[in-house]
């Protein structure tokens, strides 16, 4: 894996060689190259397979950044932040719908494959305490987390890992799975000798043995469709919202198949978003950026007339309460937030780690030192990150002139460029 610890000693070693070839005339870009992509030549060199990279892409992507509120003055008169509601109802047309405090939500993390059993832990408690939802990721239902998470989403996926009927009646919503943003539908395996006693008994598998997880649901590779995999869920957990989580690329032809299939919410993710654990030629070079994907997906609900019984779940790329609200403005319902949560669980805890080790150790799977995190710690400054976001959303919102965060719009924008302009429909800001 080319994580951070790695990238550091060879950065490192590369800038003492260009100095030495007298080649160094930018820290960040050699001859057309930046230090990661040579960074990431030599790991290939080196070990001769596909390399994978942890965090979100290196490219210099479209971002929310290119995007501006705009301020209520007299025209239109500011809302006191504290008489704005930052509520959020997920699945409204269901018996059990998601009614959450805030419309930030914990991004899927998968115990084992991406993160450790403490930061699992942290998620559920988190989320409890910010009366919002968190997701259970690639691994499914994780027992630890939805013994403290007061809403718990749980993701069906390919492999049908902690996909049980009784695990699935647990929920209180499902997420069918087909991909994400950094890595699209890409199949995988988990290594022999990563499958120790506790990832056995999450994955169903014996201890040592590798596992596959294929490309395909089960039902799809049996000629079924969407459709038939919403039914079945709504036979088992009839009452709660039923979704799916798709990499933003074909959105109009995906959505038309989650409105046939009679959905309650869509879940897009960016490409160029944060990933635990993906190759580094999918993270750099697959997907369609969030703050294009989440307007394309938007209009085209609209189009469609869905709009009113879908709600749009945004992720990939999103690093804070003006990038959420943002958004939100943008057409989404509500957000994950996956990069930026695990930093605020850990930041106050990196120092505890040995030097030259990766702060990423204390919360990835792969890392040697999940003991070293503090949980009730964790827990805290997660809680505290998710209110103070929440605060800061309605800070914006109240700015604009709105006393609910759901009535944020894109007559609230502009854009700082014809393009992003062009791509989202906000107003150019020189207009």
């Amino acid at each position: 894996m080319l994580g951070e610890g790695i990238v550091k000693n060879l950065i490192d070693e590369m800038l003492e060689r260009m100095r030495e070839l007298e080649t160094t005339k930018s820290p960040h870009l050699v001859h057309g190259f930046s230090l990661l992509k040579i960074a990431a030549i030599g790991e290939r060199a080196k070990h001769g397979v596909p390399v994978r990279e942890m965090y979100g892409s290196t490219r210099k992507l479209p971002t929310f950044e290119d995007l501006m509120f705009v301020p209520a003055m007299i025209d239109v008169l500011p809302v006191n932040p504290r008489e704005v509601n930052t509520e959020v109802v997920i699945g409204k047309n269901t018996a059990k719908p998601l009614r959450i405090s805030t419309p930030i939500m914990l991004s899927a993390m998968a115990y084992g494959l991406s993160v450790n059993r403490a930061t699992k832990i942290c998620w559920g408690r988190a989320s409890a305490a910010a009366d919002t939802a968190c997701n259970s990721g690639d691994t499914g239902f994780f027992p630890e987390e939805r013994k403290y998470a007061r809403y718990y989403i749980v993701q069906l996926n390919r492999a049908r890992y902690g996909n049980s009927e009784e695990e699935i009646k647990q929920s209180d919503a499902v997420e069918i799975r087909f991909g994400q943003g950094a890595m699209g539908a890409l199949a995988g395996a988990v290594d022999d000798a990563d499958v120790d006693k506790d990832l056995a008994k999450q994955l169903g598998v014996r201890p040592g043995k590798r596992s596959s997880r294929p490309y395909l649901h089960p039902e799809i590779d049996q000629g079924k469709t969407l459709k038939d995999i919403v039914a079945n869920l709504r036979t088992i957990n009839p009452d709660v919202p039923v979704g799916v989580k798709i990499a933003a690329g074909n959105i109009e032809k995906d959505l038309d198949a989650v409105i046939e299939a009679g959905c309650d919410f869509v879940t897009i993710d960016g490409g160029g978003g944060g990933t635990a654990n993906s190759p580094e030629v999918t993270v750099n070079n697959l997907g369609v950026p969030l703050v294009y994907a989440i307007g394309r997906a938007h209009r085209h609900l609209e189009k469609r007339g869905a709009r009113d019984s879908i709600d749009l779940i945004a992720t990939g790329g999103l690093r804070d309460a003006g990038d959420c609200l943002k958004a939100m403005a943008l057409g989404a319902n509500a957000v994950y937030l996956g990069e930026s949560a695990l930093i605020a669980m850990s930041y106050s805890q990196w120092d505890r780690v040995p030097p030259g080790t990766a702060p990423s150790e204390l919360f990835l799977s792969i890392g040697d030192h999940e003991d070293l995190l503090d949980i009730e710690e964790g827990t805290r400054a997660l809680t505290n990150f998710i209110k103070a976001s929440t605060s800061e959303m309605a800070i914006l919102t109240g700015l604009v002139g709105k006393n609910d965060v759901k009535k944020v719009n894109m007559n609230d924008l502009v854009a700082l460029n014809e393009q992003m302009s062009k791509a989202t429909g906000a107003r150019p800001a020189w207009q």
